[in-house]
């Protein structure tokens, strides 16, 4: 049964069939030849867009605008990550594979049913088997059993939980000051990378760099990695800037049958294909992963020492001016994945400042990291709290 495990629940509480109490809208398979990143038409909300809370891919074209979503409106992702959101976006279309959540009963409180709906469809999603990428239906939508408290307890509840929540966002934005605290470190030490404010010598990539290695594709299944598995990264490993090494997907040894490539310590990680904005992804990496391999889209970068500091090279990759350039030179058409080739990436040339400056910058980037992983601490601890809490919340001990 798709739920919290069915159990006995506290006196005027019972389960409710979630078709009973709610309906769902489901996106429209929107025309992606009319997809543009231009602002030509109006916003569309793809899967991917979920967690951001905000889209970059416009639909020029006629609409029902009944597909129109609003703020605060609930949103559920049917493939991949099952994610559910309030939107907190600008108004947009929804697009298929995504569905809203309409609440149709008076006993159900919307906040509530978002609440319960975080915990369910995250382990609906961990015991669905996949080949490829998971999929949610309509049925399996309807047929999820929610515990239904009285009203008075779902405003407690709602109300314990946001305020729990409120904590987690304060060490988001933590996390953010930190991010922007490097980026300011970074401009005042070089300044525009484009511009070249200090004229110090520009060089192609190709010149200071020792080698780009690609992985290769294999089918894997998205749990945690055992004694003797490997695990294949996937591109969102990636994606955040930071290296999350979770993110992969378990393969047994017997599937290796080419070169393995492994993330190592200094080395850069670097995303070759991905949406328009998210192509030419980079992540340092802190350490040797002898468990974990490349998949096609990642490459490994190793920088020239000589010539080049890793932290140094990963904050010019990452830099917005720079990544406008990777993401002119991929090909791609629009709604597909972008593309950039190793060549291309090669010829991209980048300000080369003396040794020992970009020596000291990664002295600096050492001391934040240090901060960044008493704030990560610091975020695990929440996090587990607020699980712990979501745990009493639904089985009515708060």
């Amino acid at each position: 049964m798709d739920a919290l495990e069915r159990r006995a629940l506290p006196e005027g509480w019972e389960w409710k069939r979630l078709g009973d109490v709610a309906q769902f809208f489901y996106g429209y398979p929107f025309d992606s030849s009319k997809f543009n990143n231009e602002g030509c038409g109006t916003p569309l909300i793809r899967i991917r867009n979920l967690i951001d809370g905000k889209t970059e891919t416009y639909y020029d074209g006629e609409f029902d605008e009944s597909y129109i979503i609003k703020n605060g409106d609930i949103l559920i992702g049917m493939d991949g990550e099952f994610n559910i959101v309030k939107w907190t976006g600008q108004m947009a279309l929804l697009n298929q594979r995504v569905c809203k959540l309409n609440i149709t009963s008076e006993e159900l409180k919307p906040a509530y049913a978002y609440r319960v709906l975080v915990k369910i469809l995250k382990r609906i999603e961990d015991k669905t088997p996949f080949v490829t990428v998971k999929h949610l239906s309509a049925k399996h939508l309807n047929s999820i059993q929610i515990p239904l408290p009285p009203l008075p307890t779902q405003r407690r509840i709602v109300s314990i939980l946001e305020k729990a929540e409120e904590t987690k966002r304060l060490r988001a934005q933590a996390d953010e000051l930190t991010d922007r605290l490097l980026k300011s470190v970074f401009m005042e030490m070089f300044g525009d990378p484009v511009r070249n404010p200090n004229g110090w010598d520009v060089k192609k990539i190709e010149d200071i760099i020792i080698s780009i290695e690609a992985g290769w594709s294999v089918n894997g299944e998205q749990r945690p990695l055992k004694e003797d598995e490997l695990g294949v990264l996937k591109v969102s490993a990636v994606t955040k800037g930071v290296f999350l090494s979770s993110e992969n997907k378990a393969i047994s040894k017997s599937q290796i049958l080419k070169k393995v490539i492994n993330p190592e310590k200094g080395d850069l990680l670097f995303s070759r294909a991905n949406t328009r904005e998210l192509v030419g992804a980079t992540c340092l990496i802190d350490k040797n992963y002898p468990n974990l391999l490349l998949p096609d889209k990642l490459w490994k970068i190793k920088p020239d020492k000589k010539q080049l500091i890793s932290e140094y090279f990963k904050f010019i990759l990452s830099n917005p001016a720079i990544r406008k350039i990777i993401s002119s030179n991929a090909t791609g058409t629009s709604g597909s994945m972008y593309n950039i080739s190793m060549n291309k990436l090669k010829s991209i040339s980048i300000p080369i400042p003396p040794l020992p400056l970009q020596q000291k910058f990664a002295r600096i980037i050492e001391k934040i990291e240090y901060m960044r992983q008493s704030q990560k601490q610091s975020k695990q601890h929440i996090e587990d709290l607020f699980s712990a809490l979501m745990q009493k919340a639904f089985r009515g001990e708060i």
